[in-house]
């Protein structure tokens, strides 16, 4: 049977409902507040994506700029290697020209040494003196001898053993026999002998060698160049001669016209400016110290009055060899044979 209902059951279930209903919108609203707490704001987000794409801009401009320059880089570098490359064959074709040149000029060359051998054969033949040994060219040096009455000054002081003051130093001590094998005395004879070689076959020759003392060479004081026993007694005094002393200018020259007063032409073999001589100025002369050595303003002086002093009238040809330390030297001396008529030359090192 049915159990009546009581008023108490209906109040309660009614009021269940009603929390129930309560707490039901109680989470409600505490799931909408959350929702929409978590819920980004759409203008944040834009902003965030407007920052990385402007980096993201930026970085691409660095990158592309990059590109760029690396791209001059190997453009440049490109240049260069085509630049390289047009001067290497350019250096290449210089190269070929050049040695094209070369090979036509040795050729010219070797023909000049044949004609130049064979004229040599044909000049010693009737030379007054034979010449020996290496460097018998016939060098076009502009030295020709010629004269009715010639006279030749050999310069046999210590100088004439070396190219310089050590070495002619050096060279003082040695034994007579090594003084004359001294490579620059040896040269001296030859050039002497060359003079000789080449006199004309009707002139008349005198020849004296001076240092500190002069001395005429030879049988006679006037031989004739066509008679070659003459010729080949003044080599030989020319042979047993040993250079020393210093160099009076001044004395080989009034020796050599004491020898033939009727001398036209002159050729002086040496190497500088005198050391020793009359004329002096008071400046140059030392009373008081026994020092031998002469400044080089003295030495001009001394060349002057030597100048002033030498015969007039006459050519003064001068062959000029090398000695360190007597700048002044080639000055002097070219002047002299330029003004006398005559020639000057210093030759080179293979000479004669």
């Amino acid at each position: 049977m049915r159990r009546p209902r009581q008023a108490g059951d209906g109040f309660n279930l009614s009021f269940l409902d009603v929390m129930a209903c309560g707490l039901g919108a109680v989470i409600l609203i505490f799931i909408l507040i959350d929702f929409k707490a978590f819920t980004p704001d759409p203008s944040e987000e834009k902003e965030k994506l407007e920052q990385e794409l402007a980096a993201s801009m930026d970085e691409q401009q660095r990158l592309k700029k990059s590109i760029d320059e690396i791209n001059d880089k190997i453009a440049l570098e490109s240049a260069k290697q085509e630049d390289s490359k047009e001067a290497k064959n350019d250096t290449t074709q210089d190269q070929t020209k050049a040695l094209q040149d070369l090979s036509t000029q040795l050729a010219v060359v070797a023909d000049l040494e044949n004609q130049l051998a064979a004229l040599s054969k044909e000049v010693e033949k009737s030379a007054n003196v034979e010449l020996s040994g290496t460097g018998e060219q016939n060098f076009i040096t502009g030295m020709k001898v010629e004269g009715e009455q010639i006279g030749i000054l050999v310069d046999k002081s210590a100088s004439m053993m070396g190219d310089n003051l050590i070495d002619v130093l050096s060279k003082l001590a040695l034994s007579d026999g090594k003084k004359v094998s001294t490579a620059k005395w040896i040269r001296t004879r030859r050039v002497a002998q060359w003079l000789l070689a080449r006199l004309p076959q009707t002139s008349k020759v005198s020849v004296v060698t001076f240092s500190n003392t002069a001395n005429r060479l030879g049988q006679r004081n006037v031989s004739t160049a066509s008679v070659s026993g003459s010729m080949n007694s003044i080599v030989k005094d020319l042979g047993a001669v040993v250079p020393e002393g210093g160099t009076n200018l001044q004395l080989g020259i009034s020796t050599l016209f004491e020898t033939n007063p009727n001398i036209t032409d002159v050729y002086i073999v040496t190497d500088g400016l005198p050391t020793l001589g009359d004329g002096l100025p008071l400046s140059c002369r030392n009373f008081i110290s026994t020092k031998k050595s002469i400044s080089s303003d003295c030495r001009q002086a001394l060349m002057v009055e030597t100048i002033k002093r030498a015969p007039k009238g006459v050519r003064y040809n001068i062959i000029l060899l090398p000695i360190e330390g007597d700048p002044y030297a080639s000055p002097l001396y070219w002047n002299w044979s330029r003004v006398s008529g005559g020639t000057f030359l210093s030759p080179a090192p293979e000479w004669p």
